[in-house]
């Protein structure tokens, strides 16, 4: 509390143990004692609990911080800051009727997830309007960013960060759809339609790429069922309007995404009760019998004369799907998502046969087991006969284009030289290559790293 003295009958959050504030109304203080007896209050009414019996707390050893009377959209501008008090607010806006996952810290923006879509926020709230009067939403972020770049002429940056399932993608969507419409919002320069023609099948290019990005890098796991597991950096060019040049009008020119740490490592293996990522189940449920058939994604694929029936129940065949023990989840609908994906590539000028051809390629890969043989250099891994002709190495290879047997080779051998010393002042001999033979476990780890780079790719 530092010099600020209890007053009874007040309010007060305090630790009982550690990690865990309760709210209490003070009921006797001992400022000799530095001791204070206090009742449970009801966070909700802001009474005493009913039948709560007074505790007895040292104020010296226990934290003791004043409540704050009202929530508030801004939270510069509670009476008490502490972090009692900071989830407290953020806790009391997100519960209101109107559900407001949205609070300002000065110029931060703290979001949080509201589990489910809410209503529409109207764009015209935040253009060309005092954003003192505007309610908290990443519109008001990013508003705040255009306007700072087109009055500096300064790179902006918006920073969006938080755990999994905090809200990142969708705030990321947010932000950037209103960026792609912001210039043709409440403009007032007379620009040419070719120009707005120009800039809104950009702002739309660049939002339909989404459904591709996350189909290839969004998995569910155990707290997010869309989690993107890779950052992005999206960058949005503006430049002056060309058609007025006294205007401060901008207008957008240019936009690109690059990503990075893409988590590799679940293309191989899920960690248990996640899945993989979204577009391997979105293609093996996508009900298109041809394209299933193409990929020799169906029931059994390796026996002699198979074809598609019902994909569900044979998604545990691949390797790479069954080891997490998950492959699927109620709030993802991988069929309607496959529609998504497949419109977007269009959109995009992507050739999705070939895209849909290294996906089934993988998982195949997945598939190619290895047994044991006994050679000159010991016990190591072998590939069966059976995959080689028309089981999972033939089909893995087919659908990446590859040759079966520079593949098995790859997998099973490695490559590497040595440098021949030679006599002194005579001519280096040329490195000489050898290959040597690799055991199961060092094989699957050469399986796995292909696939990890091939998807990564």
């Amino acid at each position: 509390m530092g010099d600020q003295a209890l007053r009874v009958g007040d309010l007060y959050w305090t630790q009982r143990e550690p990690n865990e504030w309760v709210l209490v109304q003070m009921c006797d203080v001992d400022e000799a004692a530095a001791s204070a007896t206090a009742a449970l209050v009801d966070e909700a009414t802001g009474s005493p609990v009913v039948g709560a019996e007074p505790f007895t707390l040292s104020t010296i050893a226990c934290a003791v911080r004043p409540a704050n009377p009202l929530f508030t959209a801004d939270m510069t501008a509670l009476r008490y800051l502490h972090e009692a008090s900071l989830v407290k607010n953020l806790h009391d806006r997100w519960i209101a009727d109107e559900r407001q996952p949205y609070t300002s810290m000065s110029n931060v923006l703290i979001a949080v997830n509201p589990l489910r879509y809410l209503t529409a926020v109207d764009k015209s709230m935040y253009v060309r309007q005092s954003l003192d009067m505007s309610p908290p939403h990443p519109f008001h972020v990013a508003e705040n960013a255009y306007r700072q770049l087109r009055s500096v002429r300064q790179n902006q940056s918006i920073v969006i960060s938080g755990e999994s399932g905090s809200g990142k993608t969708e705030t990321s969507k947010i932000i950037l759809d209103f960026l792609t419409d912001r210039s043709g919002l409440g403009s007032v320069s007379p620009s040419s339609g070719a120009d707005n023609a120009h800039e809104h099948a950009l702002g739309d290019r660049l939002m339909k790429t989404i459904p591709i990005l996350e189909s290839f890098g969004n998995a569910k796991t155990h707290r997010n069922h869309n989690s993107s597991r890779f950052g992005k950096y999206m960058r949005l060019q503006f430049s002056p309007d060309v058609i007025d040049l006294t205007s401060t009008a901008l207008r957008l020119t240019g936009a690109s995404i690059d990503t990075y740490l893409l988590e590799t490592s679940r293309v191989v293996l899920p960690p248990s009760g996640e899945r993989n990522f979204h577009v391997f189940y979105e293609l093996l449920r996508s009900g298109d019998a041809n394209l299933l058939n193409d990929l020799k994604l169906i029931p059994n694929p390796y026996a002699t004369g198979a074809h598609y029936d019902d994909i569900e129940g044979w998604i545990d065949k691949y390797q790479y799907l069954n080891q997490s023990g998950c492959t699927s989840s109620p709030l993802l609908d991988d069929r309607n998502n496959f529609g998504k994906l497949v419109q977007a590539l269009k959109y995009v000028n992507i050739d999705a046969t070939d895209l849909f051809r290294v996906v089934a390629g993988l998982l195949h890969l997945g598939n190619v087991q290895f047994g044991e043989e006994e050679t000159c250099e010991g016990t190591t891994a072998a590939v069966h006969p059976d995959d080689m002709a028309g089981g999972a190495v033939a089909v893995a290879a087919e659908m990446l284009g590859l040759d079966p047997t520079s593949l098995v080779n790859a997998i099973l051998t490695k490559k590497f030289s040595r440098q021949t010393q030679g006599r002194p002042g005579m001519l280096q001999r040329e490195a000489s290559v050898h290959f040597k033979k690799k055991d199961t476990r060092q094989a699957s780890y050469s399986r796995d790293t292909i696939a990890k780079v091939t998807y990564e790719q």
